[in-house]
């Protein structure tokens, strides 16, 4: 299958789950507890995501390193930013704590973007395709 292909599956996959995420039923306020841990994490991850790819141009055996941001750390601040932005979705978001805690989650998918870019962006210029994981 053409690499493009799968980019753009990957891409229409994220946008329908994204899609039918926000188009639930609101549960009630069941889920507000979890959203100030989950603020506060999604943007101290997408801090670590971004120091970890600015960090990745310096280091010398940058594989594992690669590895662990793109798959473990990146993922974890894009995940808890949409899951903010989702226990919040039906919320008028008129108190300061609530709009404080969407403002963090888009922080943290931010930094979380920029790092995935910086990431990929590495990759590309210091991997040849196809070698595996250490050389």
């Amino acid at each position: 299958m053409p690499t493009w292909f799968l980019v753009l599956a990957s891409c229409a996959l994220v946008v329908v789950v994204l899609w039918f995420m926000f188009r639930l039923p609101t549960s009630g306020t069941g889920l507000y507890p979890w959203a100030p841990p989950l603020a506060l994490v999604s943007v101290w991850f997408g801090v670590a995501a971004a120091a970890l790819a600015a960090v990745l141009w310096l280091v010398a055996h940058a594989d594992y390193w690669v590895a662990l941001a793109l798959l473990v750390v990146d993922p974890a601040a894009l995940t808890a930013g949409v899951m903010v932005l989702w226990i919040y979705r039906r919320d008028a978001g008129v108190q300061q704590t609530v709009v404080l805690q969407r403002l963090q989650a888009r922080v943290g998918i931010a930094l979380a973007m920029v790092a995935v870019a910086l990431g990929y962006v590495f990759v590309m210029t210091h991997k040849m395709p196809f070698t595996p994981v250490g050389q």
